[in-house]
């Protein structure tokens, strides 16, 4: 018995010490034991981390190794259509000593900044686009210019991808499970890298904007990951302040998706060919596509690109079984999610359903924003109330505003509450008594310009409910998580709400104005620090900042100095304009 036991030791040290012939990349990169399992080893399913192989440069070298020059000459590939001043700046080819702390787009404007750039060492720079806590928990660094960025730094801005964008707009596959999707085309895998590039310093996003949109106008084959591509790069164009190019992308990916069938179930089903992992992407992505084709006709004023379609695709599933990629439970239908609220027993439904549900809410109050005439508005807006009413008593009761026993916050579901919020608002506030705000009748981009509606109640019933919208959203920016991982959307979710209490401040809702004051400070702060990543937050920002120093009378030059000092435009003619404040090119220097 000692000398069976004493051989089965031996064998299990003998195995457990046998290399395997090709370790993967993360395993590589770490300096850990791979177990070479494929498609993905058992340490990267445990971490969830992406798992490739590549062949090892270890071995019999039948030629010297290159010099540094010389592998930094021949990194230009041939033939590439961007010249080499322009070429896409990769991580690893930055000098972290010349740093530029002002972001991309605000750098390359001259009417933003007329100083030049800091060259501050890396060691005294404040780490503003990183959030370092994100990037530890990913195990993306060690430490800052360490680890950080390797040779491979298509791959980190691959990282960065599912760090800071991935959670808010799920609909890639986790990436240890990205395999399932593969083959990958060369515009999804574009997408990736420019999403990624704007969390990483010294990245040139325009390079990846130009190689983005030449892989996508490369890539005739018609796919979902095609449309995924699409979706993606749309909402990163809105972000970035490109709301025109974003406008004009998104329908092809909504005509591209129609065209596959990703609005059927069966077409979904026959796309993904019986893996779980890819109908469960393609799900998503037309559910995505439904929530952006409602946030652009609510925030930028299109007409919806979705009409009556039938749609018989089931809802997403639970985040866990997309995690694990296994489907634990029949994902839902649109019928079963809605009547869960008459059932004896709900069962847990996937954030996305939650979400979707709040996109009907303010589609609905859309509609009714531009309905006038009809003889049973009140019914409707009563109706539409309820239901907002009801969302917010059924939602999630474990994740209250999103947020999580652990601290976290689910990402899909913070878009969700916001635009739960947002159709209050436009339900409300076009028939409240704050419409007498010559702020109300600002259009900021994001917001609409203010329509007065028949109130189907007292005004000021009408005008608390949109406060306490606009409270919601606050609340929601309050939320001590890290800003970079919310949907980009969530400025125009800010803007909303920042309209909503200065209209309040304007005139003169409640005892007193501080707490609407402290409100505007902290969307001014939130939309402060997400402008270095995202150009839409800094011009509203700025259009925020003026309205509220005219609203709040806050420095005002006294008589004598309003000769001698140059006031800029006069804030009460511009509202009062027939013209979009958006669409007025100021200098914010004035």
């Amino acid at each position: 018995m000692q000398k069976t036991t004493t051989g089965a030791t031996q064998r299990t040290k003998t195995q457990a010490s046998s290399p395997v012939p090709l370790a993967c990349r993360a395993c590589r990169k770490k300096h850990l034991k791979c177990d070479g399992l494929h498609p993905v080893c058992s340490r990267c399913r445990k971490t969830r981390t992406l798992c490739e192989y590549t062949p090892s440069r270890r071995g019999y070298r039948s030629t010297p190794k290159p010099t540094i020059a010389a592998r930094t000459s021949s990194s230009s590939p041939a033939g590439s259509s961007v010249p080499p001043d322009n070429q896409p700046k990769s991580p690893n080819t930055i000098d972290f000593n010349l740093v530029v702390q002002t972001p991309e787009w605000a750098a390359q404007d001259p009417s933003i900044m007329n100083v030049s750039p800091s060259t501050e060492s890396l060691d005294t720079l404040p780490v503003a686009l990183l959030d370092q806590g994100i990037l530890h928990r990913n195990n993306l660094i060690s430490k800052v210019g360490d680890s950080m960025y390797t040779d491979d730094s298509d791959a980190q801005l691959v990282d960065f991808y599912y760090a800071f964008f991935h959670e808010s707009h799920p609909i890639l596959p986790p990436a240890h499970l990205l395999h399932f999707i593969s083959p990958l085309p060369v515009c999804l895998k574009m997408v990736m890298k420019f999403v990624g590039a704007h969390f990483a310093f010294g990245v040139s996003t325009d390079a990846y904007k130009l190689s983005t949109i030449k892989a996508i106008e490369s890539d005739r084959e018609p796919s979902y990951q095609k449309v995924q591509a699409l979706v993606l790069f749309a909402t990163v164009l809105h972000a970035r302040n490109d709301r025109e190019e974003a406008i004009s992308y998104f329908p092809i990916a909504v005509s591209l998706a129609v065209e596959l069938g990703m609005h059927r179930k069966s077409m979904a089903e026959a796309l993904a060919g019986g893996n779980f992992v890819r109908e469960e992407s393609i799900r998503r992505t037309w559910w995505e596509i439904y929530m952006i084709d409602v946030m652009f006709g609510a925030f930028d004023h299109c007409p919806l690109n979705i009409g009556n379609l039938t749609m018989d695709v089931h809802f997403p599933s639970e985040e866990a079984s997309y995690c694990t990629g296994i489907s634990l439970v029949e994902p839902p239908s649109a019928t079963q999610f809605y009547n869960r609220i008459f059932a004896d027993h709900s069962p847990k439904y996937s954030s996305f359903c939650y979400a979707v549900e709040a996109t009907n809410l303010l589609k609905r109050g859309i509609a009714l924003g531009v309905t006038l005439d009809d003889e049973n508005v009140r019914d409707q807006v009563e109706a539409l109330e309820a239901n907002i009413g009801s969302w917010f008593r059924h939602a999630p009761e474990d994740r209250p505003n999103a947020l999580c026993i652990d601290g976290s916050v689910d990402q899909v579901l913070f878009r969700a509450y916001m635009l739960a919020h947002c159709a209050s608002i436009y339900l409300h506030l076009p028939r409240s008594c704050l419409m007498a705000s010559p702020t109300a009748n600002a259009t900021i981009a994001c917001a609409r310009r203010g329509t007065y509606l028949p109130p189907t109640s007292h005004t000021l019933t009408h005008a608390a409910k949109a406060l306490e919208a606009g409270n919601g959203i606050v609340a929601l920016g309050s939320i001590r998580s890290p800003l970079l991982k919310h949907t980009p959307f969530f400025i125009c979710g800010l803007v909303l709400g920042a309209v909503v209490e200065l209209c309040a401040c304007s005139v003169n809702v409640g005892h007193s104005i501080e707490p609407r004051r402290d409100r505007i400070a902290l969307i001014v702060g939130e939309l402060k620090a997400l402008d270095r990543t995202w150009a839409l937050a800094y011009k509203v920002m700025w259009h925020i900042k003026m309205l509220a120093r005219e609203v709040l009378e806050i420095g005002v030059a006294p008589p004598s100095q309003a000769i001698l000092d140059d006031t800029g435009p006069d804030v009460n003619v511009l509202l009062n304009s027939d013209m979009w404040l958006g669409d007025i090119n100021m200098n914010p220097n004035i």
